[in-house]
């Protein structure tokens, strides 16, 4: 059962960094790159930290150790944190 979770925390994992690597040049919920530079910056580099994530998942399907499986899920958890709470300190800016 957690080899099938893993694979759909992969999954998410991935769209999401996948999502915001993509939309670092152009307007994305109510967020505008382009008008605020730190929202850019923000889209990289959680982006991109959230893609090493997926692929940190990936392995940990394989590998099935614990320790490596709760340290993955929590540091995709921080990051996404991190990620939202920057972004909401943008609300209502346009």
């Amino acid at each position: 059962m957690i080899t099938v979770l893993l694979v759909l925390y992969t999954l998410i994992a991935a769209l999401l960094g996948y999502y915001l690597v993509s939309h670092q040049s152009k307007p994305f919920l109510t967020f505008d790159p382009t008008k605020t530079p730190a929202v850019h910056t923000i889209a990289r580099y959680g982006g991109s930290l959230m893609l090493i994530v997926a692929v940190a998942s990936a392995i940990t399907i394989f590998m099935q150790s614990t320790a490596f499986i709760a340290l993955t899920l929590a540091s995709g958890c921080i990051i996404m944190m991190g990620v939202g709470l920057f972004l909401m300190s943008f609300m209502g800016e346009s």
